[in-house]
């Protein structure tokens, strides 16, 4: 029996994984009422204000190799052990798909939440929400007011690039400064001054949206999180780790939300089912976190990875182990890396990064306008390099990823001398 691969998600994970294996000869079918028109979402909260690209579509047509279906997935049920199936997806139309192989790439969705007084508040999370939000400032004309809830990357891109464009904002944050959970303190206080001086108004400790006052922003964008899309696999959703799927934490009174753990080869606790993106939270290898990745290189890569590990199966075998890596496939271990443009300023991080590290290295240009932050495995002078952030310095965080890659990682006694030419190393 051949291979009949199903992916769950039309977004880069999902959209890459079809790509590659059909480009291979492989036949697959993707799952998602959007498949074929689905776009990459970063772009969304950079250009709301101005006329740059603000989407990148995922360019895919439904052949001989790949088979749309645009109906949702509402559940799986898994077959007995021994069958020459791995499960069945069941259709929110009734319809049902058989599969050997199934990729969860559900990605994640936006929690929204009420602004009294703004009833047209609303995340920048699709490409419908960002046309809306372009249309409302085009048709306004004159600057606008623009208030934000939240301190996470959305919130603050939104905030300096509607500054960037000559209107006002204010962040609403729940803490006492921006990115809190995603940045460590040397970035993120370095961008919280940047982004003060260039006019962002922040309001600190805000914990209540229905103290936001009303009828003073024109437009408002909320910034509280997103949470995985899940499916249930005979009946049940992933509940075993208590990890919040978003960055930001879970609030206060909310249920924990949880994404599919995976290990190091993306593969599920169940037989025949694998996870990738923003719906998996990896466990083991290189690069395991305590939530999901959450960014584009990542769902691209982990694509790339999953068509790879598939292919390499021999479909003549007879009776599949799924609980077996696929012969003369590594596991993943590709550097996570993730960029986030505010305004003018460009940060960006590879590999492990801690916002709670406080035994880092920072070194800077002799301007000192641009630095970068060195994360390691632990406090020992021979401890090695595990991350770096990279802040308004493209070129250096490309050699940070270099470095990552590579098997010469140097360490933190190597880094804390002033003679080490980091940017050469990455070339060794």
């Amino acid at each position: 029996m051949g291979k009949q691969i199903v992916i769950i998600g039309a977004g880069l994970a999902g959209t890459t994984a079809a790509r590659e294996l059909s480009q291979a000869g492989q036949p697959v079918t993707l799952i998602d009422p959007e498949a074929g028109d689905t776009y990459e979402r970063p772009p969304l909260s950079k250009h709301l204000f101005d006329d740059a690209r603000y989407h990148l579509p995922y360019h895919l047509e439904s052949d001989e190799g790949i088979t749309f279906v645009r109906h949702r997935a509402v559940s799986l049920t898994l077959a007995e052990a021994g069958a020459e199936i791995a499960g069945t997806v069941h259709l929110a139309s009734g319809e049902t798909l058989d599969f050997t192989h199934c990729i969860l790439a559900t990605g994640m969705e936006a929690d929204r939440p009420e602004i009294p007084g703004y009833p047209d508040a609303l995340p920048v999370y699709n490409l419908g929400e960002a046309e809306w939000i372009r249309g409302f400032v085009a048709e306004a004309g004159d600057p606008l007011d623009v208030g934000v809830l939240g301190s996470g990357y959305l919130g603050i891109e939104v905030a300096s690039a509607a500054v960037a464009a000559g209107h006002k904002a204010t962040v609403y944050l729940r803490g006492t400064e921006p990115l809190r959970r995603q940045l460590s303190a040397p970035v993120r206080q370095a961008l919280f001054a940047k982004h003060r001086e260039a006019g962002v108004r922040f309001v600190t400790e805000h914990t209540d949206a229905a103290a936001i006052p009303q009828g003073v922003h024109d437009l408002f964008v909320t910034s509280v999180g997103a949470r995985p899309v899940r499916i249930p696999i005979n009946g049940s959703l992933p509940t075993t780790d208590e990890h919040p799927a978003d960055p930001e934490g879970t609030v206060a009174g909310e249920a924990p939300t949880f994404a599919w753990d995976v290990d190091a080869h993306l593969r599920t606790a169940y037989p025949g089912v694998w996870a990738a993106g923003d719906c998996a939270h990896i466990t083991g290898g290189r690069f395991p976190l305590n939530h999901p990745w959450a960014c584009e290189p990542v769902a691209e890569s982990h694509g790339k990875y999953l068509a790879e590990q598939i292919l390499a199966e021999d479909a003549d075998s007879g009776v599949r182990d799924w609980t077996t890596a696929s012969a003369g496939v590594e596991p993943w271990d590709d550097v996570p890396w993730h960029w986030s443009f505010q305004g003018p300023e460009k940060v960006f991080t590879a590999g492990l990064t801690s916002p709670d590290a406080t035994d880092t290295i920072v070194r800077s240009d002799p301007s000192g306008a641009k630095f970068q932050v060195f994360h390691f495995a632990g406090p020992e002078p021979e401890a090695e390099l595990v991350g770096v952030e990279t802040l308004n310095w493209p070129p250096m965080q490309a050699a940070a990823r270099r470095v990552l890659a590579g098997s010469n990682r140097p360490t933190r006694a190597q880094l804390e001398n002033p003679e080490f030419d980091f940017k050469a190393h990455s070339r060794l």
